[in-house]
């Protein structure tokens, strides 16, 4: 049987959650089974030497503006020249060119999008959304969701979407976030920051965006007892006003920004528990899945598809969007249990062994992408969702 062509489109290879899972996919899928061409077209690059190339074709293209019909016509070509059958877009602008290239190239290869968005950052955001990005969608042969609480919110506003769709969560390599590996590491970076190992460590690694809610973690952070601290790890927009306002909080030194950092392990082996404190956007977190397979329980924010991993009681604990003080009392009461965290932590990295795991994902895309003997890549699906994680 030949191989099924598919060009993975992505904006760029930033250090993000949805652009460390689309390189996981390509990556893992049979080059037996698929010819791989992953392109991209804004400058950043973090991730490029985690893809496997020769095996995967990377082809760095240049987006010169929002609507980019030049853009389009090169990613065409590209389908033409590579006889692509099937078109992997992975965020909104991507679905905007991918849908544009596919109707411009000879080929006309079948699109499949993975949305990554639930709860839109504004007002802007959500009417972009009913103008183009839900229209979008109905013109993709197949719609990955990530989550089965983010698979209900579109499915609510966009019903005629449910025959196409499939729910894939993403999934992480539990060998490689290994906790017992990474014990010392924690105990050593914990020493150079000058923290005691009987100190509540709390962590955030999560870019400095508006939407990942620092500013309320700070907040809620600030009422923790004294010999509690906090690590934030990542780069962005606002970091300079993040570190503003710990200031403003008197945290000082309790507060430790780490920066962008490549290895993340020894960051989540010093914590005792996570936090993701987003208010927009998020929808089945990377991060969140890295610290529970490294046995760290999570404080999320009830966001998308986070109850589907953070089992309050079990895992960690869930907190409505935007409330500082439930977010403060959620870090007390764990924080003062320590036997309570390290049995959540054994009960987090289980339910990543059980549920989501890298294999399992691209196991379910590969269903999705494959050719089948009739030639045709797509054959009716089973059913929209894969199996409750509650």
């Amino acid at each position: 049987m030949p191989r099924t062509r598919v060009l993975f489109l992505i904006p760029s290879l930033a250090a993000c959650g949805a652009e460390a899972q689309l390189v996981t996919l390509v990556n893992g899928l049979d080059p037996d089974r698929f010819a791989k061409t992953l392109v991209t077209f804004e400058p950043e690059s973090d991730l490029l030497p985690r893809v496997r190339q020769p095996e995967v074709t990377v082809i760095r293209l240049e987006r010169r503006r929002w609507l980019d019909r030049g853009l389009a016509r090169s990613i065409a070509e590209v389908i033409d020249q590579k006889a692509v059958d099937v078109v992997h877009t992975t965020l909104q602008i991507a679905l905007l060119h991918g849908w544009l290239a596919s109707r411009r190239s000879r080929r006309r290869p079948r699109l499949v999008n993975t949305i990554h968005t639930t709860r839109n950052r504004d007002l802007k955001g959500e009417v972009s959304q009913r103008l183009l990005w839900g229209p979008l969608q109905r013109a993709c042969s197949r719609v990955v969701f990530v989550s089965e609480r983010q698979a209900e919110h579109w499915l609510s506003r966009y019903p005629g979407l449910k025959e196409r769709s499939r729910v894939i969560r993403n999934g992480v390599d539990p060998q490689h976030f290994a906790p017992e590996s990474w014990r010392q590491a924690g105990r050593s970076l914990r020493s150079r920051l000058g923290i005691s190992r009987e100190a509540l460590v709390v962590g955030c690694l999560a870019a400095f965006r508006p939407e990942k809610g620092h500013q309320l973690l700070l907040k809620a952070f600030a009422g923790l007892p004294e010999d509690a601290v906090l690590l934030l790890a990542g780069s962005g927009q606002c970091l300079p006003e993040v570190q503003a306002a710990a200031s403003r909080l008197g945290l000082g030194a309790r507060a430790h920004f780490l920066g962008r950092i490549e290895e993340v392990r020894p960051v989540l082996a010093a914590c005792d528990l996570t936090v993701l404190a987003s208010t927009a956007v998020e929808t089945f977190s990377m991060a969140m899945l890295e610290s529970l397979s490294m046995a760290v329980p999570v404080v999320a924010t009830d966001i998308g598809g986070a109850a589907e991993a953070v089992l309050p009681g079990r895992t960690g604990a869930l907190v409505p969007a935007g409330d500082a003080a439930a977010l403060r009392q959620a870090l007390l009461a764990l924080g003062t249990d320590r036997q309570r965290v390290r049995h959540m932590g054994a009960a987090g990295r289980q339910l990543v062994l059980e549920r989501f795991t890298h294999a399992r994902m691209i196991q379910a895309f590969a269903t999705v992408l494959k050719r089948h003997q009739d030639g045709s890549p797509w054959l009716p699906l089973a059913g929209h969702t894969l199996p409750p994680a509650r």
